[in-house]
């Protein structure tokens, strides 16, 4: 989801500096990548975060190639690098992330009500959240049974059949997210 800021690359400082000199953060996020969970318009509240901080379900702000970005932290690449793995909620394109590029994590959202009046609901992990933190979990016992699971280069029928396995159950957890806080 990209934010509702400039796709200059200063507007990712400024967000770092003001999040270090304060704390916090409040923004508006523009787009439907996040849907159910963020929707358009809404404002989250962001707290500074390192990279290796972030669990998996987490929902975070990264510099992408021209944008700051919010999605959720779906796994963890092992080696060299270990590169962050981002999903919006809403797409099914994962974006490989090193943790310095990541900004903020999202901990409160303002969900818009009647008469101007807005509610501020804490972020907590959600359905799909816990489904990425159990898969990852998983992942991390059968890592040494199962070494091409998660390896970028061909994975081998094996590894093939648990990435479709896995991509199915994806979705179907995805449809209990839930649609309004």
């Amino acid at each position: 989801m990209k934010l509702s800021l400039s796709d200059e690359p200063v507007t990712a400082e400024l967000l770092a500096e003001a999040l270090g000199r304060a704390g916090s953060a409040v923004i508006t996020v523009n787009g439907t990548s996040m849907h159910p969970t963020l929707h358009m318009g809404w404002r989250v509240f962001l707290e500074p975060v390192r990279g290796a901080d972030l669990r998996i379900g987490d929902i975070a702000v990264f510099r992408g190639e021209h944008h700051l970005t919010i999605h959720r932290l779906v796994w963890r690449e092992v080696g060299a690098g270990g590169r962050l793995i981002f999903r919006g909620d809403y797409n099914r394109v994962r974006e490989r992330v090193p943790p310095d590029a990541v900004v903020a994590r999202v901990v409160a959202v303002e969900v818009p009500g009647g008469r101007g009046q807005g509610r501020i609901v804490a972020l907590e992990p959600d359905i799909l959240g816990r489904f990425y933190r159990l898969s990852h979990l998983i992942g991390s016992l059968l890592r040494p049974v199962l070494p091409a699971i998660d390896s970028p280069s061909a994975p081998g029928p094996v590894g093939r059949g648990v990435r479709a396995m896995f991509r199915s159950l994806e979705r179907l957890v995805g449809i209990f997210l839930q649609q309004k806080r």
